[in-house]
């Protein structure tokens, strides 16, 4: 399965999601090469931020579960590898996805497909040998593309970010091959694949979450982030056979499910490399008097309002 080239990036660069989500992006990356200590040092917690959301989304996936909580990831984050109270099998699922997302990280700079497949190990995802040669091409394929096209179509953001995003599509595609061949075919119904699908497409394509922010970084495009419940909503797309096997139109409806969270998640880094914690502190205490004075002549009407209780001078 090759990588679709220019139809399908076209047609994802041209969505009107992309032009908002372009915006976001713009103003986020325009931000860079950060100079102050301060936007640096919130550049960095944002990014222990994002990796510790993301390892919940992981977890949550692999136990199957919401009762992975955010302070368990930080716990585990931070070194923990049993949490007093709290399920082993949660805190060994934190463990396998940051120990994933943390083998995936020199793929930015390397390139090296192997990573990837070494952090599917790590998940469990249990791709064949086959799998894992369709996936290798599709990256290859992408390289190739990215390399002799023009690279004025490829400049721009919307361009760069439909690039990703098709190529995302493709290896979901060849994940979902994978799941025919061990489940065998379904044909369309009304609502949707089975949970035992879908749940099953969650755990095999899982290395990809993390795996597809590196892709991204290669290309210059910001990360972002999906909860368990996203992720779930996006494959359960995939899983759900519709008798169309066009894959632009595959990327295009992956596009359109991933393009306003990659929006909201690109403004978050933003405010967070902003954040200025005098500011914070200063608007807090504004707001916090605000809500003083307003309590204050609520009362001071209400007794003012009630003619058996005596005036009082302010």
């Amino acid at each position: 399965m090759a990588f679709d080239t220019e139809h399908a990036v076209e047609q994802v660069a041209s969505l009107p999601a992309m032009k908002t989500a372009v915006r976001s992006g713009t103003d986020l990356t325009e931000l860079w090469p950060l100079t102050t200590a301060e936007r640096m040092d919130n550049d960095a917690k944002y990014a222990e931020n994002l990796q510790v959301r993301l390892t919940l989304t992981m977890a949550r996936v692999l136990v199957g579960t919401t009762e992975v909580t955010l302070p368990d990831a930080e716990f585990v984050y931070e070194g923990a590898d049993a949490i007093p109270g709290r399920p082993q099998e949660v805190v060994d699922a934190l463990l396998a996805a940051n120990d994933a997302y943390e083998q995936l990280n020199p793929y930015s700079d390397l390139h090296d497909f192997s990573l990837l497949f070494e952090a599917a190990e790590t998940l469990t995802a249990g791709w064949s040998e086959a799998t894992q040669k369709q996936l290798g091409k599709i990256l290859d394929d992408c390289t190739a593309y990215i390399h002799n096209s023009d690279q004025t179509r490829i400049t721009g953001l919307d361009h760069r970010f439909a690039v990703v995003l098709v190529t995302f599509a493709q290896m979901l595609r060849v994940l979902r091959s994978q799941i025919i061949a061990n489940l065998g075919s379904d044909s369309p119904h009304t609502g949707g694949a089975s949970s035992d699908r879908v749940r099953h497409l969650e755990r095999v394509a899982l290395p990809l979450l993390p795996f597809i922010n590196e892709f991204a970084e290669t290309l210059g495009v910001p990360r972002i982030c999906v909860t368990a419940d996203q992720w779930h909503g996006l494959l359960a797309a995939f899983a759900t056979p519709n008798g169309d096997d066009d894959s632009a139109d595959s990327a295009r409806v992956l596009a359109e499910s991933l393009l306003p969270l990659a929006a909201t998640e690109w403004r978050k880094h933003r405010e967070d490399i902003l954040w200025d914690p005098a500011e914070a502190k200063r608007a807090a205490k504004e707001e916090d008097e605000r809500k003083n004075k307003e309590a204050l002549a609520a009362k001071f009407a209400h007794i003012k309002d009630d003619p058996s209780k005596p005036e009082v001078e302010l």
